[in-house]
């Protein structure tokens, strides 16, 4: 047949999604796991360091009392968490806001045997709940707690088929009865000798008993005999450690040492798990299964799960040996893969085991495989080739045989797109595909090539430009093409792509697929299909197609939407139809394919029964409460800044979350695997929180009101109405006040201008007595100083006369004397002391007041200053010279403390 040079085996295994301590923010070993159906789908994990519970979007935990490990956990009747760990166990329960708070029931124990115990164990039956641990069983009917003693130390006690049975060491299997007394199972003494890890139903009537060391035993109609298929073993090798029988049949059976076999409903294997092909470690602690019939394993480090209800199995290439796959064809019962290595092909791809290896001369990139007419066609790097029964025949030395398809009309005719241009190839006379002829007249290469409804050619250059070509009649030449650009409206030049949609050429390109319309010799383009998102458009088969875009991969028909989480190798994303409704998606390190006859993911053929989001809490960031999203809720002002946590317990992949606040917004978001949503800042006013999923055709919702402020409540608006109409009322009275202020004022004013008239008049008056009275001052003053400087004339002629004649002398100087008795005398300075007073009526008693030490000589030269008088006018009043008036200028300014620099007689008259 051929030489094998590389060769993989490995299986087609469920996806696989792991969870590792990083993600779930807690210790490494997961000791048991359960799903609590009655209260929304969490899952709920006992871990080294608390209870874990899952929402599909986030991980919290909890802690015991004393933070001990949590060892076991179940969940009873009414919703409630069970869980137990050293010395302790109880359970917990949401209050009304859905948050969980523990209820311990280890007090319900007398003595202190528990002080000494741990917890490994619970079983949650209808009408009580037992926790197991190795020495002692107690049982809680959700009323008291009762400490039951089996005959020996015991391992996991389960319920097989409504008994709960229990492994009594040295002794064999017990059953516990509804008296609490433990009776032997008949033909279990067997068990005596072995460890036993786990019972289940065999399906039939029977039990079996899984052991640590010796593999499963079946316990049928009183006898007990080990398992006989060949797969026991493998568990004799790798130590059992746990099991559960499957709802839809069938069994997972976890190991120490080799993970987790899958065993369908007649005992044969489906899968076998384990590090080689995507469990992060091969001891399983723990097995649940969820109510999607999906399965959840707790490792020594790390929680993992398994999609087993999905229609998607992969096959993982770890080694690397078949490398990147491009293409694939079935044919002969065979599987191909076209990979950058070569061809591998498998004979047993219809079981669960593959075996790939490489056929012999086709080592390099391969391109397209496609079967035309029973025959397998291999484009690739060095050529084409014919694959018949696992042999490879060149056919062509062309390379680079990028794409082949038929010619329309011709059956016997492939076209075929390379490196350099076209070639032909037709049936030879036996049938078979041979080499024709290259086609002239076009050397550029081509990488997709496609014939629209007229038979027109098209084609897309590897790195830029969409291509239209005619051929001749014959089929020789390209008679003449043309290229298309982003200036004959394609979105863009670069990185094309061509799909035949129904005899509708499309074109993939960023950042939207178009299809091209001809109209009177023209052709244009314009968006295909109302999928603006939609990028590239891959595979159709029974009305179904792939639409890639920026969310991922999705599956369109006309009943749903399906998000794939799978990652195509990028810039050659292809998915190839196999027979029987199956799909192979070329992956970067193996492929993934989609069986829609076992289409039973939740979700995939019917939304309406996907998982549907959950609105889980809302929080008020404003004061740090957290409130359930059931019913409606209303919120201050003052917490108007809001954080929605989202969820929905679909766990095969992270679910994309889309909201819509209605009240707020009209468009849905764009979709978003974060499962929570930040509001700050909302005005006042009723919202309505709409998400909804990728998985799902049902939406959440929750409705809420955000108050508004106090000066906009209801009873402010009461208020400001009241105030309005006290302000009306106000404003009436005001303006009747004003009324009668104004009449009262204008009275007032007619009053006012009346008195000021008289008072005018009498100003007048008065200022005309004032200038009168000054006058006659400064006359009074003037006639004082000329009567003064008169007499000191006569004084001077006579001391002058006195001098010259001798005679008389006395009488001259009594003449004399009498003239300065008349000009020291008051009489002249009381005149006009009253008269100045009567101008400046005050004048004496302020400065008097400011200045106590001035004397009667300072009062009166200040009179004279206030006047305005020089100091040579000053003189003859005074008597004295005017050097004497400047000294008596001197003294009264430091009297009156003035400095240098101030003018005394301008201090005087502004006094």
């Amino acid at each position: 047949m051929l030489a094998v040079e590389t060769q993989s085996l490995a299986q087609e295994v469920p996806r696989i999604r792991n969870f590792a301590p990083a993600e779930y923010n807690a210790q490494n070993q997961n000791w048991a796991l359960v799903q609590n159906t009655r209260t929304g789908g969490w899952l709920y994990a006992a871990n080294n360091g608390g209870l874990l519970e899952f929402d599909g979007a986030r991980w919290q935990m909890f802690t015991l009392p004393e933070q001990q490990t949590v060892r076991a956990v179940a969940i009873g009747r009414d919703g409630e968490v069970f869980c137990g760990g050293f010395a302790e166990f109880g359970y917990w329960k949401a209050d009304g806001t859905g948050r969980l708070f523990y209820t311990s029931l280890s007090g319900h124990v007398s003595g202190n045997q528990l002080t000494k115990e741990e917890i490994w164990h619970i079983v949650a039956m209808p009408d009580y709940v037992l926790f197991q641990s190795f020495s002692t069983i107690y049982k809680f009917d959700y009323q008291k707690v009762v400490a039951l003693q089996p005959p020996n130390s015991i391992m996991f006690a389960r319920n097989v088929g409504g008994q709960i049975l229990l492994p009594v060491i040295g002794r064999g299997l017990y059953e516990l009865l509804p008296d609490n007394t433990f009776r032997i199972m008949p033909g279990s003494e067997m068990l005596s000798r072995e460890i036993v890890q786990f019972l289940v139903s065999n399906g039939s009537g029977g039990v079996w008993a899984g052991t640590t060391n010796h593999g499963i035993f079946e316990l049928r109609n009183g006898q007990c005999s080990p398992w006989a298929p060949p797969l026991n073993a493998d568990f004799r090798k790798y130590q059992l450690n746990k099991a559960i029988a499957l709802r839809g049949g069938g069994w997972a059976i976890g190991t120490i040492l080799n993970g987790v076999y899958i065993l369908d409903s007649i005992g044969q294997l489906r899968y076998q798990l384990n590090r080689e092909n995507g469990l992060q470690n091969n001891t399983v602690l723990a097995i649940a299964e969820d109510f999607d019939g999906n399965l959840w394993l707790g490792l020594d480090r790390g929680i993992d799960f398994v999609s087993l209800r999905s229609p998607l199995t992969f096959f993982t290439d770890q080694t690397g040996k078949i490398g990147t796959t491009y293409t694939a064809a079935q044919h002969a019962g065979r599987l191909y893969l076209g990979t950058n290595q070569g061809v591998f092909e498998s004979s047993k791809f219809e079981l669960r085991t593959s075996n790939f290896e490489l056929l012999e001369g086709t080592q390099g990139q391969v391109w397209q495989l496609q079967v035309f007419d029973d025959q397998l066609i291999c484009g690739h790097n060095g050529g084409t080739f014919i694959i018949q029964n696992g042999v490879s025949q060149k056919i062509s030395d062309v390379t680079g045989g990028w794409c082949t398809l038929r010619v329309p009309g011709r059956p016997d005719v492939l076209l075929q797109s390379t490196y350099t241009g076209l070639v032909l190839f037709k049936k030879n006379d036996a049938g078979r595909w041979q080499f024709a002829h290259r086609v002239n007249g076009f050397l550029e290469p081509l990488r997709k090539i496609n014939f629209d409804a007229d038979g027109t050619l098209w084609g897309t250059h590897p790195n830029k430009g969409l291509f239209r070509l005619r051929l001749s009649d014959d089929l020789t030449q390209v008679v003449e093409f043309r290229a298309f650009t982003r200036a004959d409206g394609l979105p863009s030049d670069y990185r094309l792509d061509l799909m035949n949609f129904d005899g509708q050429i499309v074109v993939n390109t960023m950042p939207v697929a178009v299809q091209m319309q001809a109209q009177n010799g023209t052709v244009g383009f314009k968006e295909f299909r109302d999928l603006p998102a939609a990028r590239k458009w891959l595979q159709t088969k029974d009305g179904a197609y792939f639409v890639l875009d920026s969310s991922g991969l999705w599956l369109l028909s006309s009943q749903h939407r399906q998000n794939l989480p799978l990652s195509l190798v990028s810039g050659y994303e292809n998915i190839v139809a196999l027979p029987d409704s199956t799909y192979l998606f070329c992956l970067e390190n193996g492929f993934a394919r989609l069986d829609q006859r076992r289409q039973q993911l939740a979700g995939a053929s019917a939304p309406e029964m996907a998982p549907a989001p959950v609105i889980r809490g809302i929080e008020a960031t404003e004061s740090g409460q957290q409130f359930t999203a059931t019913g409606n809720y209303q919120f201050a002002y003052r917490q108007n800044s809001l954080k929605f946590h989202f969820a929905v317990p679909f766990f095969e992949h992270a679910a994309k979350f889309s909201w819509r606040l209605d009240g707020f917004s009209t468009q849905w978001s764009p979709w978003q695997t974060a499962a929570e949503k930040d509001f700050t800042n909302l005005p006042p006013g009723r919202y309505t929180l709409r998400v909804r999923t990728d998985i799902s055709s049902v939406e959440a919702s929750a409705s809420f009101r955000i108050a508004p402020p106090w000066y906009q409540s209801d009873w402010a608006l009461v208020l400001y109405a009241l105030l309005a109409l006290g302000v009306i009322w106000g404003i009436e009275m005001i303006n009747r006040r004003r009324l009668g202020h104004q009449r009262q004022r204008l009275e007032a004013e007619n009053a006012a201008e009346l008195a000021r008239q008289r008072a005018e008049a009498e100003r007048e008056m008065l200022l005309l007595e004032v200038e009168n009275q000054s006058r006659e001052l400064s006359n009074a003053a003037f006639n004082l100083i000329r009567k003064n400087e008169a007499m000191q004339g006569l004084k001077d002629e006579l001391l002058s006369s006195k001098l010259e004649s001798k005679h008389e002398p006395r009488a001259l100087q009594k003449i004399v004397r009498h003239i300065d008795e008349h000009m020291e005398s008051d009489h002249d300075w009381a005149i006009f002391e009253e008269s100045f007073n009567r101008v400046h009526d005050d004048f004496f008693k302020r400065l008097m007041h400011n200045f106590p030490d001035l004397t009667p000589g300072d009062m009166r030269l200040a009179a004279y200053l206030k006047m305005n008088l020089s100091s040579k006018e000053i003189a003859p009043l005074l008597n004295i010279s005017v050097r004497g008036v400047e000294n008596k200028r001197y003294r009264l300014r430091k009297k009156l403390g003035l400095g240098e620099e101030a003018n005394l007689t301008e201090f005087i008259i502004g006094f």
